[in-house]
């Protein structure tokens, strides 16, 4: 017994050292996507779920050697919690502003900050103010149309509703098209939904490109597995990180980087960047995503 003791409290103690690494460290994920729609190569930076975390001075050169033509974040920059500092968050987006033209939709703290004054006090006006001041343009069921490369971006707020706990909603046929409006499908049409629970809905809009993000990776990865946690208080989520064919099927990250040449990409989850309530991020760091866009090649 003494020694099943012993080996338990051995594991304990790598993966309790694991998980520390993993929340400070990160990796750079390369998506490169070709379709006939796009007139102009794109090369978009995508950020998502950083929670009013600290990012290392490496995270910004990263993106700068990258070299994007625009930044897209996908919510969940700040932590919508009452009285909390949200300093990094702003650190944050003054540093991607500063780098390339910076895009940024709502996640559910920063919308639950927006319909929910009377809890979080100015929070939401302050961050208005702040992205303004830095010239970051809020895609909030609005849209951005970058006519160069024929590629419209538009974030959507789901309602509060289809974030409740336990399960995954039903959500009306034509209730993404109430909140983007009606798609254009002569344009690249890609979607900034938080929440990637409902990707068949994204993905019945006609969406030509989904970027989601909210699972955190699922805190615990696992092969095969892939998250193991759900923040809506669920287990093994369909959606937790990583890309995503036509049909919902993963596609495997070979290297770090996944080609539309191998596969129909049309969902990338991710797994964010910082966390909340919970410090556990195991086998799951953090995420920096580079998406480059393209015509389709011969």
């Amino acid at each position: 017994m003494k020694y099943f003791l012993g080996a338990l409290i051995a594991v304990a103690v790598i993966l309790f050292i694991i998980n520390i690494v993993d929340l400070n460290r990160y990796v750079v994920r390369s998506v490169a996507v070709y379709d006939p729609k796009v007139k102009k190569r794109l090369k978009v930076c995508f950020v998502s779920d950083l929670h009013n975390y600290a990012c290392t001075p490496k995270f910004f050169e990263d993106i700068k050697e990258y070299g994007p033509d625009v930044i897209l974040c996908g919510g969940d920059t700040l932590t919508a919690t009452k009285g909390r500092k949200q300093d990094r968050a702003y650190d944050f987006l003054k540093e991607l502003s500063k780098i390339a033209p910076t895009f940024t939709a709502l996640g559910n703290h920063e919308y639950r900050a927006m319909i929910y004054p009377e809890v979080y006090g100015s929070l939401y006006e302050e961050f208005l103010k702040r992205i303004d001041e830095y010239g970051i343009k809020l895609l909030s069921n609005g849209s951005f149309y970058f006519e160069e490369n024929n590629i419209k971006v538009t974030g959507i707020n789901i309602d509060r509703f289809y974030y409740k706990r336990f399960k995954v909603f039903k959500m009306e046929d034509d209730y993404i098209e109430s909140l983007a409006g009606r798609i254009e499908d002569d344009k690249y049409n890609i979607l900034l939904a938080h929440n990637p629970d409902y990707f068949e809905y994204y993905n019945s809009y006609g969406s030509d490109l989904i970027l989601s993000g909210h699972v955190h990776g699922g805190l615990i990865r696992l092969p095969l597995l892939h998250g193991v946690a759900h923040p809506g208080i669920r287990f093994f989520p369909k959606y937790s990180g990583g890309v995503y064919d036509d049909k919902g099927k993963f596609v495997r990250y070979a290297d770090s980087y996944v080609s539309s040449k191998n596969a129909v990409i049309r969902f990338i989850v991710s797994c964010g960047i910082g966390f909340h309530t919970l410090p556990l991020r195991l086998f799951d760091p953090g995420e920096l995503i580079f998406i480059t866009l393209d015509s389709k090649k011969e």
